[in-house]
């Protein structure tokens, strides 16, 4: 009787740990606000971005997993800010290119003004490259917080416009483009 006892305890303590699923997430971000790049000399291609984080790329969080990958859904976001600031980038035949890599991406609740919320950091190293050569690079820190009850697409959505800002508001980045 205790072997059968253990044994449908252990079955339900299973389930129980394997029933809490990810929440899907379908992140379809669009860059709205304007971007100053001025004129730029050189020809840019937007590589392909790496996911260091290892595992499934598609994981977001733990709790949370993403309609593509996140190296992917980040290196749209730069894209976009790229066509808002009325630059268009190539495949090939450029001068420079723009290199990505997702280094890891983080949730907590927070609380802001007495309002629970989701505060998300997705941090992204970004490097410029001349032929072989790194001519600037930094680590993007894309935070973004929003209220709990918007849940976490608008704390994605906040964290891409923050990294994106980021990087159209470094004024070395600019410079090397010039």
């Amino acid at each position: 009787m205790i072997k059968y006892t253990i044994a449908a305890l252990l079955t339900t303590l299973s389930i129980a740990i394997t029933s809490h699923a990810a929440e899907d997430l379908t992140i379809d971000f669009s860059y709205d606000r304007n971007v100053n790049i001025g004129t730029i000399r050189p020809v840019l291609k937007l590589a392909e971005f790496d996911d260091d984080r290892g595992g499934d790329s598609s994981v977001l969080t733990q709790d949370y997993n993403l309609n593509a990958p996140l190296a992917d859904i980040v290196r749209d976001a730069f894209a976009q800010g790229f066509a808002k600031g009325g630059i268009d980038l190539v495949d090939e035949g450029e001068d420079m290119q723009i290199v990505g890599n997702v280094i890891s991406a983080e949730s907590q609740m927070t609380e802001r003004g007495g309002v629970p919320s989701i505060q998300l950091t997705i941090r992204t190293n970004i490097q410029l490259r001349n032929g072989g050569r790194t001519i600037w690079e930094n680590t993007l820190f894309g935070r973004g917080t929003v209220p709990e009850e918007e849940g976490m697409t608008a704390a994605v959505h906040a964290s891409l416009e923050r990294m994106v800002r980021e990087l159209f508001g470094d004024d070395y980045f600019l410079i090397e483009l010039q």
